[in-house]
């Protein structure tokens, strides 16, 4: 049964009133918080001074080249006809439609190591870039951006390991319609140890110290450990962490949750509560786990469509309301921003009994800024950065929500907010099915997106990254939070479409990974 935290409201206001009275945080007692039954035993032997070796360093002159058009082909790709300039030798090949359309290089290298992989692509008369994946061995390892324009360019997809001898190195297709005319693989610059040595303070300087407690913990784990997470709607006796602790015996150390259900105009339709908010409390006091939140902003009532194709409940995504950002941001639709005012405070004041009891979250609002699926990334950039600040504001400054680690998550180094409102940087991956790799190359890429060091974070995936190679990549995600539903269960029985039950318990049972028992008692972490 579905335990939802039950917690004294009288209990609450009165801890709460002390610590405003006395002005300190003395009165502050996780006990008030915790139901009978709260976890009472914790992980005191964290080794936080383990390190991981480098990789064998690639000869610096090494360089292979081949020709698209003498490659192998598979589905639709074959030579065209030539129409865009920029290409080297004959030609080069295109008809990349499907999933299994593909133009496959025979590379050997000579050492073990981390190689560049420049893809030479041309998006020919398309209006948007394409991006599709690089596949090595049959695994993806990052993506092929083509950018917009009518002749050939580099695209590089750097970071990548490879182990010394012949490998099938593909072009492949997610979004399609690109020409490929070479690939050259070069060596590559290992992802350095000192990414890990972060000097960067919470933004908020008034952040609790249950809020800086998670930062440290995360900062010492940060290269040393990946902590697994889980989406998980019903709270840690949902079906998602139920069959994760089934099948390996461990529960994720991290809860993904939803702010969705208190949206208003999701309120207004569904006349439901949101149940987010308890679960986050549960996890936290009651098991000591970390708290992740995202928000699915559903548009408020007078932008959705509602009906036919585009109901209500689907009203975050662009497609499912007529919300103009650009148009709210720059002052043309007043009465926009004063709903989207309406709902921050309505999610503001849901989650202050978080705040109140000191319970710090991974806030992860806006995110997948770029791809434009969502209303708020369906708009100019500097749209989005207005909301993120407008966000940020009032949740912090006005609303005195003091628990929260501002996580950003995007596609695109156009978007970032900067570094004055960002304390994490994430992004979200989903590989094809039993894809284990590290996603170093977009890990590296990260990496150079802000002007001061930054966690880096796998805030959703589909497969589960295989900890042996983030290690060996030296891609030290500081946690991965795989998505639910179908990419754990197929109606409550275990499913192995993305990731395969083996993998589900190298990744749980691993030394390179933290699940929730391996947690030291995070309110009584010591402070920096």
């Amino acid at each position: 049964m579905t335990r939802y935290f039950r917690y004294s409201a009288m209990a609450m206001a009165l801890c709460f009133t002390a610590a405003a009275l006395c002005g300190c945080s003395d009165s502050y007692d996780i006990a008030d918080y915790q139901d009978s039954d709260a976890r009472t035993e914790f992980n005191t032997n964290l080794d936080l001074n383990k390190t991981n070796s480098n990789a064998e360093t690639v000869p610096a002159d090494f360089q292979w080249f081949g020709e698209a058009e003498d490659a192998a082909c598979t589905g639709n790709v074959k030579e065209v006809d030539v129409n865009f300039p920029g290409f080297s030798s004959r030609g080069y090949v295109g008809g990349f439609q499907n999933e299994n359309d593909k133009v496959v290089f025979s590379v050997e290298v000579p050492v073990s190591g981390v190689y560049t992989l420049s893809f030479s692509t041309c998006g020919g008369n398309a209006t948007a870039a394409k991006n599709n994946p690089a596949i090595v061995d049959g695994a993806g390892v990052g993506n092929i951006t083509t950018p917009v324009g009518t002749s050939f360019s580099q695209c590089k997809v750097e970071g990548v390991y490879l182990t010394a001898g012949t490998h099938e190195i593909a072009a492949g297709t997610e979004w399609g319609y690109y020409f490929v005319d070479s690939l050259t693989v070069t060596a590559g610059t290992p992802i350095s140890k000192d990414v890990y040595e972060i000097t960067a303070q919470l933004s908020n300087p008034n952040a609790n110290d249950n809020t800086k407690r998670l930062y440290q913990f995360l900062l010492d784990c940060y290269g040393k450990y990946t902590i697994t997470g889980q989406n998980c709607d019903a709270g840690i006796d949902g079906k998602e962490m139920e069959l994760i602790k089934t099948k390996t015996g461990q529960y994720p150390a991290m809860l993904g949750l939803d702010m969705m259900d208190y949206t208003p105009s999701r309120v207004h339709f569904g006349g439901g509560t949101g149940k987010a908010v308890d679960h986050a409390l549960d996890f936290y006091c009651n098991h000591g786990g970390i708290v992740t939140f995202c928000w699915h902003w559903n548009a408020p009532e007078s932008y959705l469509i509602n009906s036919g194709d585009h109901p209500w409940y689907s009203g975050f995504y662009a497609k499912d309301c007529t919300l103009n950002l650009d148009a709210i941001a720059d002052g043309t639709d007043p009465a926009g921003k004063d709903l989207l005012l309406r709902d921050i405070d309505a999610v503001a004041e849901a989650m202050k009994p978080l705040n109140e009891a000191q319970v710090p979250v991974l806030w992860r609002p806006l995110h997948e800024a770029s791809g434009g699926w969502f209303w708020w990334g369906n708009c100019k950039p500097e749209s989005y950065l207005w909301l993120w600040n407008l966000l940020y504001d009032k949740m912090t400054n006005e609303h005195g929500l003091n628990n929260l680690i501002w996580v950003w998550n995007g596609q695109d180094p156009a978007w970032y907010p900067g570094d004055a409102t960002v304390d994490i940087m994430g992004i979200d991956i989903y590989p094809p099915e039993h894809t284990y790799t590290s996603q170093s190359s977009k890990f590296a890429e990260l990496t150079g997106w802000s002007s001061e060091k930054k966690i880096i974070a796998l805030t959703e995936n589909g497969c589960m990254p295989d900890p042996d190679l983030l290690m060996r990549d030296n891609a030290v995600w500081s946690w991965f939070c795989t998505w639910g539903s179908e990419f754990i269960h197929d109606f409550g029985i275990a499913s192995e479409k993305y990731t395969e039950l083996y993998m589900w318990e190298k990744v749980y049972q691993s030394e390179h990974t933290l699940s929730l028992e391996d947690l030291p008692c995070l309110w009584e972490y010591p402070l920096p």
